[in-house]
């Protein structure tokens, strides 16, 4: 018995050795890729890039929309900085066109999508992100609702009314305090 004891902890330890190994590569190598930024091709195609802190192109995503704003932060608070992108399009459930909010993540030195939304809430008029939180501007049948969203596991999710306004001047004033 005692040989079997011994070849099992020696394959545990080192299998726990390997992933540790893994798990420290992954992560210096995401360290070093987190430079997001977004170049308008022509007049319908954007691309977001990762780069690393030489500078050289470690992933991109083509989005084939126009885009409204472009913002970065860590929005679902793992610790690496993810992309926040405004596109103008339609989607499944709401086929007129309007804004939307896309989120991307940096895996493994790649550009991969976290979250592409249909809506947050109300309809879209802009956003911008305060900390890991997008503030919003959204037209209401009164007027104008600024609101705040935050990450709530898949997706963002309604966090709380800012304040209503009469008028869009007055809503953007809200837009970053």
């Amino acid at each position: 018995m005692p040989v079997v004891k011994k070849i099992w902890q020696s394959t545990i330890g080192g299998t726990i050795n390997v992933a540790i190994v893994m798990i420290a590569i992954f992560c210096v190598h995401n360290a070093h890729a987190q430079n997001f930024a977004i170049n308008q091709k022509s007049d319908s195609l954007w691309v977001l890039s990762l780069s690393d802190d030489s500078g050289s192109i470690t992933g991109s995503w083509q989005l084939p929309y126009p885009v409204y704003r472009f913002a970065t932060a860590d929005i679902d608070g793992d610790g690496s900085t993810d992309a926040v992108v405004g596109v103008f399009k339609a989607s499944r459930y709401f086929t007129t066109p309007s804004r939307r909010v896309f989120i991307f993540k940096n895996f493994g030195g790649k550009v991969r999508p976290l979250w592409l939304g249909s809506r947050l809430g109300g309809d879209l008029v802009d956003f911008v992100v305060v900390g890991r939180t997008i503030r919003a501007i959204e037209k209401t049948d009164q007027g104008y609702a600024v609101s705040d969203y935050i990450w709530k596991g898949f997706g963002m999710g309604f966090h709380s009314l800012v304040a209503t306004c009469d008028t869009l001047d007055e809503s953007f004033s809200l837009l970053e305090q």
